[in-house]
This record gives structure tokens, sequence and C-alpha cells, in this order.
């Protein structure tokens, strides 16, 4: 992250991907050409998707949005059948503690769910905190 005199400058960095953003067009258009100079690299222009997350621009802002996911994540847990519901659990459920192994042949499974439940938390935090916390 750097400061200029036009505002914010920064760059997120994961394995071989980055984003540049910033509050100047001029400011990311040279930080991208310095950085074009020296390594082997193509601009997708706007962001689309980073990590799983889908950025959706409007005239109100931008949203992030796990929608694939989420439809990707049904699909691989045979879920895609399931009924939509307002309100996951109710609140105040008292959830009584089990050992895994008794309970479910692939405890692995399992905790890549909940894994998978809790990046989702990401995008959807207001509706799937309470739920993921308590599994």
């Amino acid at each position: 992250m750097k400061k200029t005199e036009r505002g914010i400058m920064v760059i997120v960095i994961y394995v071989d991907d980055l984003i540049v953003i910033g509050d100047s067009g001029k400011d990311i258009a040279k930080v991208k050409e310095m950085l074009c100079a020296e390594f082997d690299m193509k601009d997708l222009r706007d962001l689309r998707y980073f990590l799983g997350i889908e950025v959706v621009r409007s005239k109100d802002g931008i949203w992030l949005v796990q929608r694939h996911y989420a439809l990707e994540m049904l699909a691989k847990y045979g879920m895609t059948g399931s009924k939509p519901m307002s309100m996951p659990l109710e609140q105040n459920v008292k959830l009584r503690g089990v050992d895994l192994g008794d309970e479910l042949d692939d405890v692995t499974m399992y905790r890549k769910m909940v894994g998978r439940l809790i990046y989702m938390t990401i995008t959807r935090p207001d509706h799937l905190s309470y739920v993921v916390g308590l599994i």
C-alpha cells in the first residue's frame, strides 16, 4: 500500500495473481507499466473474479459475490435440490457436542465443508457467521 498525492494505491498479491487498485487511474497505469516491464504478465482489465469471489460493479458501488462458489459447493455435496431459507438456523439453538468419528463416515469431508462455509462468510457474514460459528 502506498499513499500518493492523488490518493491511495494498493497491490494485492496471491500466488501468481495480483490486483492493482487505487484512487488515480494515472497511478494505476504507471504501476502496471512498471510491472509489465519487469515481469511477464498480462493485464486482464477490470477485475471480475478473484479467489472464487465475483466482483460486480453497479451505479451504487462494488459488490463482492460468491454465487458461483456457493453453487459449486451445493453441487459438490449433493444439495442442489435444497430449498432456500430466510434464516438458516433458529437463534439461541444449543447444539450438543458429538464425536465426529461416531457420526460421520468421512470426518475429512466434514472439515472441508466447514472450511468452505467459513470462506463463504467473507461476503455473507450477516447470514452465515452465526451458523458457521456453531458448527
